[in-house]
């Protein structure tokens, strides 16, 4: 082919479909070279912009969004970066659909009118339609034709599906057309189309063949898009007779796909909910499938996942209220989170890093006194600021793309998941946290170093410790209304018994190494003072450190919570507290976030035990 009309001839005339992309693609870059290497240029361009017609995604779900490089119902093949002269990147795709004009659909158009190949045919109508920028791309008479011919369409590869092969992906390009060609009449409100699809799509489900390999997807989807358009389909189809269906179909992939059995039943759960009919079976039987699925991976070993099965199917049962198998999955969950086995990575710091840090700490020690070890241990910055941490994340989710996308779970040391990261600016959150851990491990190591090199030194005591924060605000009197009675307090009285004890056994300890270092109670203590020196804060800044609440007709007032503290303490132009953004962060970090050592809620709730769980958590609150 030397000519744009000998390629439209060859497609005209061939049986080309959704499958032979590739070799369209192949042709028309052939085309390209030719018409290029002849100057006849023009002709090359519109040879370069039919090769973007075919490769161009049309769907429903694409919507305009500058920052993703889409317009309504199309969107690009490729997508990536360019790095310009002065380093910055910018965004780059292809096609790029965003700078199509209306003289490119105007061509779409006409090639629509012309072409006689039915896919081909479709993606010019299609690239027509999603338009809206010719008045052909609004008129109802083309809207009810390309609708009819998706249809058609849709079951020429409906035929095609039905034949099988491993490699047949007609199936998946069958409920594709067949949702835009609906689609296109349902908003167009073209009702003999609608009427015609919606019995076609019903008869498609019942009679789908369930035992097929590989192609139960579409009984799925056929369901999904009956309750997505619930209101046009319910006075025209028996939606029992859908249940009944994706049972069948559910009953099929519990052989041999059990979250395909899940997502079978999900199905029916929405349409059940749709009829206003009892869930239980349905529930029931989702609850029997994780039971199923935990009973797998415990064979195989792995608890870390039965343990969140076990969990599933227990959520399911209390909401059916089934005592007994909710006490038998109690004792089941017992079970396995006490067989989870987590991995732990070790990275050692290279000597000669260790070395360096050693000797600046004694070099520190020997030049300074008491007074100057405590400004040093207070000062120092011994971790990276927050900015520095949120770079380290964003490269980091950038190298790895899993980091950056994945919803992630924290699981506490009894395998209970206790939050999720779903959203974009969720998983950004849990990255920078993540990021954060890795920094305080490091700094906190040489920050224990240092405290524990002072203390031996004789640098460093509880005296000086004392007398260094009594020059602080923590030693300026609060005065307090009880009752009509004035109460005078000092925050630093709380603190006094915790340092103390801290003091006393470290005096202990380095006088018989055997004796065993209460660290039980020196962490407990110093993490529920720390609750207090916050509100205390609040109250020198004149923060309310209380909140009100309805509850029924009363009006009552409760202390605020400690995030509300947090959240209050945030300095800004509108708040300014001038509290240290990176010490809020950080004692954010030890008391309460879930993705850091969250003290506060251990503690509370008798979650720390003698075991690794105590070490080094009184250091980081002193």
């Amino acid at each position: 082919m030397d000519t744009l009309q000998a390629f439209f001839d060859n497609l005209d005339s061939s049986n080309y479909d959704c499958e032979s992309t590739s070799n369209i693609n192949t042709s028309l870059q052939e085309l390209y070279g030719k018409l290029e290497s002849s100057g006849k240029s023009e002709e090359a361009n519109t040879c370069d912009f039919e090769r973007q017609v075919f490769s161009i995604n049309k769907s429903f779900r694409h919507v305009k969004d500058a920052e993703k490089g889409t317009v309504n119902g199309l969107s690009w093949m490729f997508s990536g970066t360019q790095t310009l002269e002065d380093g910055s990147e910018i965004p780059v795709y292809w096609p790029d659909v965003a700078k199509f004009e209306k003289k490119d659909f105007e061509y779409c158009e006409k090639r629509y009118n012309e072409c006689k190949n039915l896919f081909a045919k479709t993606e010019y109508g299609l690239m027509t339609y999603f338009s809206q920028l010719t008045d052909y791309s609004k008129r109802n008479d083309f809207k009810k034709q390309l609708c009819n011919e998706l249809f058609s369409l849709a079951k020429e590869y409906y035929a095609k599906a039905t034949q099988g092969g491993e490699r047949n992906h007609y199936v998946l390009h069958f409920y594709r057309i067949l949702e835009l060609s609906y689609t296109i009449a349902e908003k167009a409100k073209l009702e003999d189309e609608i009427n015609n699809l919606v019995k076609y799509i019903f008869e498609t489900h019942q009679n789908w063949d369930v035992t097929k390999d590989g192609t139960l997807r579409i009984l799925l989807d056929l369901s999904c898009l009956m309750s997505d358009s619930f209101k046009i389909f319910k006075d025209k189809i028996d939606f029992n007779k859908v249940i009944e269906k994706n049972i069948e179909g559910a009953k099929e992939l519990e052989k041999t796909y059990l979250w395909g059995a899940i997502y079978a039943i999900d199905k029916n759960l929405v349409i059940e909910q749709q009829l206003g009919l009892s869930q239980e079976k349905s529930l029931r039987f989702k609850a029997e499938i994780y039971e199923k699925m935990m009973n797998s991976e415990e064979g195989k070993e792995n608890s870390l996942v039965a343990v969140k099965f076990a969990e599933d199917a227990l959520r399911l049962y209390q909401s059916l209220k089934d005592q007994d198998k909710i006490d038998e999955l109690n004792k089941k969950y017992g079970e396995l989170r006490g067989k989870i086995k987590l991995t732990e990575h070790r990275q050692e710091m290279p000597q000669e890093y260790t070395d360096r840090i050693s000797e600046n700490i004694q070099k520190t020690l020997a030049e300074s006194d008491e007074k100057g070890i405590l400004a040093h241990f207070i000062f120092t910055p011994w971790y990276s600021d927050s900015s520095e941490i949120q770079k380290n994340a964003d490269t980091f989710s950038k190298q790895s793309i899993l980091s950056a996308l994945a919803a992630t779970s924290i699981l506490d040391k009894f395998g209970n998941t206790i939050d999720t990261f779903n959203t974009e600016e969720e998983i950004k959150e849990h990255n920078f946290w993540q990021s954060y851990s890795f920094d305080i491990q490091i700094g906190t190591q040489t920050m224990h170093q240092f405290f524990i090199e002072a203390y031996k030194a004789g640098k460093l005591s509880y005296q000086s410790t004392i007398d260094y924060l009594e020059m602080t605000w923590l030693n300026d009197p609060i005065i307090r209304n009880y009752r009509s009675n004035q109460v005078e307090i000092k925050p630093l009285e709380t603190l006094r018994p915790s340092l103390k004890r801290l003091f006393e056994e470290l005096d202990l300890f380095f006088a018989d190494n055997s004796h065993p270092f209460d660290s039980v109670t020196i962490t407990d203590s110093l993490t529920l003072k720390m609750e207090s020196i916050l509100r205390n804060f609040c109250e020198k800044l004149g923060i309310p450190t209380f909140k009100t609440r309805q509850k029924g007709a009363d009006k009552l007032v409760m202390e605020k919570l400690i995030d509300d503290l947090f959240n209050d303490l945030k300095h800004s132009t509108e708040n300014p507290t001038n509290f240290d953004e990176e010490d809020r962060l950080f004692i954010r970090y030890v008391l309460t976030e879930k993705t850091g050592l969250n003290l506060r809620n251990k503690v509370a709730h008798g979650l720390l035990d003698l075991s690794s769980s105590y070490k080094c958590n009184f250091l980081v609150q002193d």
